[in-house]
């Protein structure tokens, strides 16, 4: 759940669903060059981003950083990774069976394992495309467990693109479905992963130690659906997110969340011009304009915070109108063509090419 646009701000069209569909997904600048009718079955192709850091914890346990994928024998890694994966499945299959989605989460999927959870459940993604593409997108949901239908979304992309492989020429997509497994998994469902912590209020932003907790109790009353966490970047998950931040370099976000029901944008604009290119900049407005995305502000230690106004990545927050499990496959017809649509819009690689240098790759 992300922050709704505040009073007195003016926007051409109210957020509407039907509006916001429109605006999100009928944008010329942003048409798309693939075949959105015709699947194809395709040989599956499996680009392999091998985390050198991802973070494994167990529950109770401080943070350690586990040892790079590449640094455990292969077999071991394998191993490892599919069955952590198979019980992931398992695990999700039983979750969403009473909401009766006709959706198969791991069916032709090759989800790969970035690390663990609170809980020791396996934090996953799966990469479609061109490796070498300057036009990747990475794609985060349910990153607040209580929020159903952005799992649906991002399950049901995920299948989307396998069986448009082919078809991804000069694009790259990163999709990771549920990055707060344990919230998700819990009875009844937390916004909060399993230590109480609000993933997106613990990113490392700037303004983090001197304003979250300050934020927190203040303006939200120490509301435990709230907390941002005893320290920045404390938990697993939000190294996760930041992590494939880091190894994809990606030239734009999006984070699917519910129940808001409008369209934040985070990141380069033209009241940022002293800090990044114009030209840069420029592109980044296009991309919001076209997509009639709004800033709706920021939070220390949240996403659009940390990926879009620090880092200079061009980060959406897709707000669903509800969580209501019932509702998901529609707003995936709904939303769906502007999702394309956002995945194709083409950035400039500005701030992933910051990032390669930050990481001397």
């Amino acid at each position: 759940m992300r922050k709704s646009p505040k009073t007195g701000w003016t926007c051409d069209l109210p957020f509407r669903i039907s509006l916001l569909f429109g605006l999100f997904g009928l944008s010329t600048s942003c048409s798309s060059t693939l075949d959105l009718t015709k699947p194809e079955v395709p040989t599956p192709v499996l680009v392999s981003v091998q985390p050198s850091s991802f973070v494994h914890r167990g529950e109770g346990k401080l943070a350690q950083k586990a040892p790079s994928l590449g640094a455990l024998r292969k077999k071991d890694a394998a191993h490892t990774n599919s069955s952590g994966i198979r019980l992931w499945c398992q695990e999700v299959k039983a979750a969403i069976a009473p909401f009766h989605w006709q959706l198969e989460p791991c069916e032709k999927i090759q989800w790969q394992v970035g690390g663990n959870s609170v809980e020791g459940r396996p934090l996953v993604y799966a990469d479609f495309g061109d490796l070498r593409s300057e036009n990747t997108t990475l794609i985060f949901s349910t990153v607040h467990g209580d929020e159903i239908t952005p799992l649906y979304l991002g399950i049901e992309l995920a299948h989307w693109l396998q069986a448009r492989q082919g078809q991804l020429l000069k694009t790259r997509v990163v999709v990771a479905p549920l990055v707060n497994p344990d919230g998700f998994l819990r009875q009844p469902k937390t916004r909060m992963n399993a230590h109480g912590v609000d993933l997106n209020r613990n990113f490392g932003t700037l303004d983090w130690k001197k304003s979250a907790l300050q934020n927190w109790k203040k303006k939200f009353h120490s509301d435990p659906r709230r907390f941002p966490g005893d320290h920045p970047r404390s938990e697993p998950e939000t190294l996760f997110q930041e992590e494939l931040i880091r190894l994809v370099k990606p030239q734009k976000i999006l984070s699917i969340h519910s129940p808001l029901n409008f369209l934040d944008y985070d990141g380069p604009s033209s009241l940022a011009l002293s800090r990044f290119p114009r030209d840069y900049t420029q592109e980044c407005d296009r991309l919001r304009k076209s997509l009639k995305a709004v800033s709706g502000g920021f939070y220390p230690g949240s996403l659009g915070n940390y990926a879009g106004r620090e880092l200079g990545i061009p980060t959406l927050t897709l707000e669903l109108p509800s969580a209501d499990a019932k509702k998901a496959e529609n707003y995936w017809n709904q939303f769906s063509r502007g999702i394309r649509a956002m995945i194709q819009f083409t950035v400039p690689s500005y701030a992933s090419r910051q990032l390669e240098k930050q990481s001397g790759s």
